[in-house]
């Protein structure tokens, strides 16, 4: 029995350490943004900026964007007239080195009605990973000039309806990505002591602990042995 218990406060221990280990995962994003103003089948896409997220967790974002020239402006115009769509084209990248393209569009008179006022929604996945990237704007409809050329945009992250579900392969998954990360020198490991380590002193007390339990009479042995010293 009390072996028994002995493992099951070991289980508790490494689930509390392991979900501990799991708040130092805190992946960055890189969007880079291209916008189009054609409404043919065949969107031309120039630069229109580029989004950071430091720290996906904050959800706290930086955001540099173009103004629009008057050439453009005018194309936009048109569209809204047209009721054609404003198209985006985001290039996702993550600390992985792996790149995905997004595409969104909005209807243009909204962007006219609003002043350029948008919102970009990055959806992620329980690997703070983006799965899905839309473009919204409030509105309302309008094929006038805006009073601006500048954007003003809202950059906001959210999960999946349940949010992400922490699960063993995962955690195993995430904790490979940092280490190749590590060795080719694109992140660095900040975490303290035990943070890192956790295993083999986790390890290595199992050992001593089982050791002790199956073999109780060498442990009397060894402790009688030394009072008589």
């Amino acid at each position: 029995m009390c072996l028994a218990n002995l493992f099951i406060s070991l289980i508790v221990c490494t689930s509390s350490m392991v979900h501990g280990s799991d708040v130092y995962y805190d992946p960055w994003i890189q969007l880079r943004v291209y916008h189009a103003f054609n409404d043919e089948p065949e969107p031309i896409y120039v630069e229109r900026g580029n989004i950071t997220l430091p720290s996906v967790r904050s959800g706290v974002s930086v955001v540099g964007q173009n103004g629009l020239l008057p050439s453009q402006t005018n194309e936009l115009v048109e569209l809204a007239k047209q009721d054609g769509k404003y198209r985006l084209k985001v290039v996702a990248r993550i600390p992985m080195g792996r790149e995905t393209t997004f595409l969104t569009s909005v209807p243009a008179c909204y962007l006219l009605g609003s002043d350029l006022e948008d919102i970009i929604t990055i959806w992620l996945d329980s690997m703070a990973e983006p799965i899905a990237i839309s473009q919204t704007s409030p509105g309302p409809c309008s094929i006038q000039n805006p009073f601006t050329n500048m954007w003003t945009t809202d950059v906001v992250v959210k999960y999946p309806d349940g949010g992400p579900v922490p699960d063993t392969a995962t955690y195993i998954l995430k904790v490979e990505r940092e280490r190749e990360a590590r060795e080719r020198g694109e992140a660095k490991d900040n975490r303290p002591y035990l943070s890192r380590y956790w295993m083999y002193i986790f390890l290595a007390f199992i050992f001593v602990v089982l050791s002790a339990a199956t073999n109780p009479e060498a442990a009397a042995g060894s402790g009688g042995s030394a009072q008589r010293q």
